[in-house]
């Protein structure tokens, strides 16, 4: 089945569900004991459980500066349908249980490697910010070996503007589609990045996937 890419402002999200209803926002802010930010709340009409996972913002942790993907975007459906991953619902109590986070506090999104992403809306002080949990992994040169808390952005619409296009991995999936026979992968990769780098055939980085064509 062909991926599903939307474009959003200047980023691009992949495989979005249907957008919330507004009975499934009264009882997300409800949850909340708050409203959402309207810039936040456009982004889940478009995005809602979809995946930014080409994207990557460089967190500047106490220890070092470092790129991470939240790429996982969490919604008011779950991706994947039996499991409660990435459901608004399931997230605020892992949040609530585990981190003992605040009711004003929305995991919007995660990374593969345990760190998370939230908007804080506690009144006073969260003020939309977007703040990134990133846990520390001990022995790594390259990583934190801390866990740290720290804002990344102001609010949503900061957050997505500091977004950047992981070229490398961009590659790396074409890459493995073209070795693999995949069409279709070739195809999805094709279209996103039509719609995320409109030049990319131009760019040198791209060089060698300048002549490949869709459905070839």
């Amino acid at each position: 089945m062909p991926a599903k890419y939307t474009p959003y402002k200047d980023v691009v999200i992949g495989d979005s569900k249907t957008a919330p209803t507004d009975d499934e926002i009264k009882k997300l802010e409800t949850d909340l004991t708050t409203s959402l930010p309207k810039s936040y709340r456009d982004f889940l009409e478009v995005a809602n459980s979809g995946d930014l996972g080409f994207y990557y913002i460089d967190v500047d942790h106490p220890e070092m500066k470092i790129p991470r993907s939240f790429g996982f975007l969490y919604g008011t459906t779950p991706k994947m349908e039996g499991l409660p991953m990435g459901e608004f619902g399931h997230e605020l109590a892992q949040s609530r249980d585990g981190a003992q986070l605040p009711n004003e506090v929305l995991p919007v999104a995660r990374d593969n490697s345990g760190c998370e992403l939230y908007i804080d809306l506690t009144p006073g002080e969260g003020s939309g910010n977007v703040v990134a949990f990133v846990q520390g992994i001990e022995g790594w040169e390259d990583q934190p070996k801390d866990n740290a808390w720290i804002t990344v952005a102001l609010d949503w619409d900061d957050y997505l503007g500091r977004l950047k296009l992981e070229e490398v991995y961009c590659k790396e999936q074409l890459d493995e589609a073209i070795a693999g026979n995949n069409p279709q992968k070739v195809n999805d990769m094709i279209s996103f990045l039509n719609l995320a780098k409109l030049e990319w055939r131009d760019d040198k980085a791209f060089a060698d996937y300048a002549e490949i064509d869709a459905n070839s």
